[in-house]
């Protein structure tokens, strides 16, 4: 078969179909950010640490996220009114706990520091 540099209908169709079939639900929708640092007590960031967030009036829905290579986290929640609880913890330290309060369609920062266990 000699590949003659035109696209089957069908294939340009497909390619086309694609991306809006891999579209992100989520896009679009309004939501508010929650992002932050997890630190160590020493001031270094710490990778790898788990963080969960939770509406504090239905903590039920939660959402969670893991620190990268910097220490950061990044969580989307819906936008409105509404006090969010940051945790954050990862092993060989303490637990950290920080309250957050968002008012729209908004980013807020919450930076965690967690000591180590003794």
């Amino acid at each position: 078969m000699r590949f003659s540099g035109k696209l089957p209908r069908r294939s340009l169709l497909l390619l086309i179909a694609l991306p809006v079939c891999a579209r992100d639900k989520k896009k679009g929708q309004p939501g508010a950010v929650i992002f932050g640092t997890v630190f160590q007590e020493s001031g270094l960031s710490l990778p790898g640490a788990s963080v969960l967030v939770y509406n504090e009036a239905s903590p039920k829905k939660k959402y969670r996220a893991a620190t990268n290579y910097r220490g950061e986290y990044r969580v989307r929640v819906p936008a409105g009114e509404a006090v969010y609880v940051v945790h954050a913890s990862a092993r060989k330290f303490e637990k950290g706990r920080r309250t957050v309060k968002i008012y729209d369609m908004e980013q807020a920062t919450a930076n965690l520091i967690l000591k180590p266990k003794k």
